[in-house]
């Protein structure tokens, strides 16, 4: 796609915001970064990201109890919608409870016979730090590609996979660069514009989201640095930019957000000196963000040396959120030691936000 009379920029915020399935190669669905993205691109499918944004979700709600958050409804309530009729099949992670109880509750309405959605695959990667889990996850990795083959009606070779890390992977290095710019003391991308500009890459080709990537730097390296307090936010995952939005009205930068929609989603390139299929369950076992992570010092390094670097942290912890609260009081004592400012906010409150800057501009 060439950026003809649209900007880089606006280009991909489009994409971001659009999300439709849309493809000339078949796509399979995945519902979170801790899918191997290259096993699928590598097989002759399109990988896309279902993230859909709906304000109701009448065919979730005919299955599901109220206690589910509302991302996991809206997948649900897409896959069984004629939206995802295009669908060879969803991939599922096993790296959350709400995602594995999305499968339970596909395949339950599928043995019913109540509904049709495409068919659900589970990714059993385990992100415990033990050497059976990681055993056991690589085997599971194998199982994938298997299941992944027999979608396509054929194997997938060693060159074809080498050439979808390398297609990740230079997509990894423009994001890279872009978070470059929204870094250290004189930032010039504001979060709210970088999660979208990021946030892209789980919607389109990644061979042209790098070239449309490096279009955008171009344009924001020309730009005056931006001012105001550096904010790091930690929490519910930011998988629209509404919540980074509402802090950045008040006159913050939002700097990072530990978070595999933001500064979280590249991560280190897939090494390409490893068996490509070891190296790709490398990548997903140990370079991919996911809430269950253990021991809790390996899933609190990043935080730890970012939380270091900013002007102040903003949790944010919904009231649906069943997982990152736990973590919460820990990191909460860290933040306390180093007397890094901080707050915790249930809603993108406007007067909390106010006040938590407010104390920040005053030191």
């Amino acid at each position: 796609m060439a950026s003809t009379s649209k900007t880089a920029i606006s280009i991909l915020s489009e994409i971001y915001n659009r999300r439709t399935i849309a493809s000339p190669l078949p796509p399979i669905g995945l519902t979170s970064n801790t899918v191997p993205w290259e096993l699928v691109r590598a097989a002759g499918f399109q990988p896309f990201l279902l993230s859909p944004r709906r304000t109701e979700t009448p065919l979730a709600d005919r299955y599901m109890e109220d206690v589910f958050p509302a991302r996991i409804k809206n997948i649900f309530d897409l896959l069984l919608s004629p939206e995802a009729e295009a669908l060879k099949a969803v991939v599922i992670p096993r790296t959350s409870e709400q995602e594995h109880k999305l499968y339970l509750y596909l395949r339950e309405v599928m043995r019913q016979g109540l509904e049709r959605p495409p068919l659900p695959i589970l990714y059993n990667l385990l992100h415990a730090r033990s050497p059976e889990a990681q055993s056991y996850g690589l085997e599971r990795t194998r199982a994938l590609k298997k299941q992944i083959e027999e979608l396509a009606g054929r194997g997938v070779e060693p060159e074809a996979v080498r050439a979808a890390i390398e297609e990740g992977n230079a997509a990894r290095h423009a994001i890279r660069a872009l978070l470059d710019l929204r870094e250290g003391s004189s930032p010039k991308l504001s979060g709210t514009e970088a999660l979208q500009l990021i946030g892209a890459w789980y919607f389109m080709d990644r061979t042209e989201y790098a070239t449309l990537a490096h279009e955008a730097l171009l344009e924001i390296e020309a730009r005056l640095p931006l001012t105001g307090p550096r904010i790091l936010i930690k929490g519910a995952s930011q998988d629209n930019s509404d919540f980074t939005a509402a802090v950045e009205a008040h006159g913050a930068i939002v700097v990072a957000e530990d978070d595999w929609w933001g500064s979280r989603a590249a991560g280190d390139d897939i090494d390409l000196t490893q068996e490509p299929l070891e190296a790709i369950f490398e990548k997903y076992y140990s370079d991919a963000p996911s809430p269950r992570v253990f021991p809790a010092p390996i899933a609190d390094e990043w935080f730890r040396r970012k939380a270091s670097e900013v002007d102040g942290v903003i949790f944010s912890l919904p009231p649906d959120d069943d997982v990152r609260g736990w973590d919460y009081p820990r990191l909460r004592d860290f933040l306390d030691e180093r007397a890094i400012p901080h707050a915790m906010l249930r809603s993108a409150c406007p007067e909390q936000i106010a006040e938590f800057l407010e104390i920040l501009a005053h030191g």
